[in-house]
């Protein structure tokens, strides 16, 4: 069992739903989801499927993709994806029912949730990575990508972010003739969210949970 188990079981949940927040403050904005959400919620108005229930969905699907890329270095510990994902989209639904009341008309306040949601996004992001547990099945098919095709995570996850846009615009266009999910909001969670989690991360030092260990061990060495 990993280095103190439990307070980082409970950062990484803490993450989840904060990042759930930040998912449900883009798509409340009606400015665009951020490229990850994009599929779930254009598949949402396609099939009579909760955001949710998509995200999950959309995680067993990169979980079968990490496997056929990976093949024999495929490690089963990654399934842990899919019980992260299930509580991913558990909290989505969560966060959009309790937001349903949220109308929003003014182009102002709509950007503002926008950028909220890019804040929220990254912070979630950070906590998810300090607590060092699993990834969300889209990191950990961008990493099995980089590892099989000899590419920089960046590069994978720039091809990967745009893939999924891409996939979300055609396939709303295809069967409702518009495209939905996507706009201006989802370029400003596309540029913003990255930066941001370098420029807060550092404030997230305080939840390194080997350094005390390894003060322990520094301790009882000398």
């Amino acid at each position: 069992m990993p280095v103190r188990f439990i307070p980082r079981l409970l950062l990484l949940v803490s993450g989840l739903c904060v990042l759930s927040f930040g998912v449900a403050l883009s798509i409340r904005s009606n400015l665009g989801t951020s490229p990850i959400s994009s599929v779930p919620y254009a598949f949402s108005h396609i099939i009579a499927l909760s955001v949710g229930t998509l995200t999950i969905i959309h995680h067993i699907i990169m979980i079968l993709l990490q496997m056929l890329i990976l093949g024999k270095k495929f490690q089963w510990i990654q399934w842990l994806q899919l019980p992260v994902g299930m509580a991913f989209g558990f909290f989505i639904d969560t966060t959009l029912w309790l937001t349903q009341s949220w109308m929003i008309e003014s182009y102002f306040i709509q950007l503002a949730f926008c950028l909220l949601s890019c804040l929220f996004t990254a912070i979630g992001v950070c906590m998810i990575l300090r607590a060092g547990l699993i990834y969300l099945a889209a990191e950990g098919l961008f990493f099995a990508c980089a590892e099989r095709f000899n590419k920089s995570f960046g590069f994978c996850k720039t091809t990967g972010d745009i893939s999924l846009v891409l996939i979300a615009v055609i396939s709303s266009y295809l069967y409702l003739h518009e495209v939905v999910g996507v706009r201006e909001g989802t370029v400003i969670t596309a540029l913003l969210v990255g930066s941001m989690v370098k420029l807060l991360m550092p404030y997230f030092h305080f939840l390194d949970f080997t350094q005390n260990k390894s003060k322990e061990i520094s301790k009882h060495a000398s």
